[in-house]
């Protein structure tokens, strides 16, 4: 059977021709339709330039990525410039990144400066490099090392009131008090020192913080540039101590006194009896001597008598002179020794069920003026013993002695006693 055709109106036609909502978008679409038959057939190739392109350096698998060489300064500032040729249409669409300048490093195989190449790779094949410009750069390649430094500060200007003085500056802000440079080798090698730099230009009556800047020197005391180098610290600050000086006198100390001992009838001397201290002046104005580290009194005897002690400084003050030990000689003139055995022993902290037995003490020295030490006996020295938490069987012990009487003898060297332990 045949299909049945059926004419289109012309009053159909005529409808569609006056509906909005079919002419709109055929309207648009005729208009597109036409615009590109116009630029294909009337129009079809244009030029482009493309300007201020960043610069971009391929080190990429090269002898420099791996031997830790770099670009000495930023790359990325030289700006290209680069004509294209293609279709109207193509070459319209484009955006600056769709074309990519860039050098490449596979010839740099040592630090020094290379001209090299610009070349450009292009988004589609669609259109065609005219030119480049310029085609060329010129490119410093060096090995980039890290080195650290010590920092000193340099306040410029500080001063003290009077009776106080200005001291060196402390620098702050740099992790482990350490600088760390990194930047090319050629300049690193340059450094000789580095400083914290702030302008005080005051006099200063209490210590104060100021900001200060890194400069690096050279050996003759010159400013390196901190172009193409990084520094591990940014905000750097220098404290400016305000301190006071003082001289004080030395006091030798001594430990293992036997009861009762009178320290005070030791006579000494020390080799330097007074010296100067400085710090911060309300804790200088408090001190009025040093101290030196206790001396072992069962250590002095007539032939063991001079000591290298250090000295005890409170907190914030140090010797200006910078002495590290002080030698104390202990004055044995008028001094003599003797040799005892001690029977009397006194035993502590033993438990209550059980029982002790110990053995004398025999050589016991003991040192003292000779006057005393001539009339003094065995039977004026009692040694104590601590048997806390001692169990039955044998033990050595070590031994405390005291001197009835006597507060100017003590006991040389130290002893032992042997202790047998039993249930009652």
């Amino acid at each position: 059977m045949s299909k049945k055709i059926t004419a289109i109106k012309p009053s159909s036609i005529k409808g569609l021709l006056y509906n909005k909502k079919v002419m709109i978008p055929f309207s648009i679409f005729l208009a597109f339709v036409l615009w590109l038959v116009i630029v294909t057939q009337e129009n079809p190739m244009r030029e482009r330039t493309f300007s201020g392109l960043t610069l971009n350096v391929n080190l990429q698998n090269t002898f420099a990525a791996e031997n830790n060489m770099n670009i000495v300064g930023d790359a990325s500032s030289q700006k290209i410039s680069v004509v294209v040729r293609g279709p109207s249409y193509v070459v319209s669409s484009l955006h600056p990144e769709d074309v990519t300048v860039y050098v490449s490093a596979a010839s740099v195989n040592a630090p020094g400066q290379y001209k090299l190449d610009v070349a450009v790779t292009r988004s589609s094949t669609d259109y065609e490099v005219l030119s480049i410009s310029p085609s060329t750069v010129k490119l410093d390649f060096d090995y980039f090392d890290t080195k650290e430094f010590v920092v000193k500060a340099d306040a410029k200007g500080a001063s003290a009131t009077s009776g106080l003085i200005a001291e060196s500056g402390i620098v702050s802000g740099i992790e482990g008090d350490v600088l760390k440079v990194t930047g090319p080798r050629s300049k690193l090698n340059q450094i000789a020192s580095a400083v914290a730099v702030c302008d005080v230009n005051r006099v200063l009556s209490k210590t104060e913080t100021f900001d200060a800047k890194i400069q690096l020197l050279d050996e003759d005391g010159k400013k390196i540039s901190l172009e193409n180098i990084t520094l591990n610290a940014e905000d750097v600050k220098v404290k400016v101590p305000i301190s006071k000086k003082k001289t004080v006198s030395v006091v030798a100390d001594f430990t293992n006194l036997p009861n009762g001992f009178d320290k005070s009838t030791i006579k000494y001397t020390i080799d330097h009896a007074k010296v100067d201290v400085i710090g911060a002046p309300e804790i200088i104005e408090k001190t009025d001597k040093i101290i030196l580290s206790a001396i072992d009194v069962s250590a002095i005897s007539l032939t063991n008598k001079t000591f290298a002690v250090t000295p005890k400084l409170p907190e914030g003050v140090r010797l200006i002179d910078n002495f590290e030990t002080f030698e104390v000689t202990i004055n044995t003139n008028n001094y003599d020794e003797k040799v005892l055995t001690v029977t009397e022993i006194k035993t502590v902290g033993l438990d209550k069920a059980l029982k002790s037995n110990q053995t004398s003490i025999k050589n016991v020295k003991i040192c003292g003026p000779s006057a005393v030490i001539r009339k003094i006996t065995a039977d004026k020295i009692t040694a104590k013993i601590d048997l806390s938490n001692k169990l039955e069987g044998q033990h050595t012990v070590d031994a405390v002695f005291s001197l009835k009487d006597y507060k100017n003898v003590w006991v040389v060297g130290t002893y032992t006693s042997t202790v047998t332990i039993t249930k009652k």
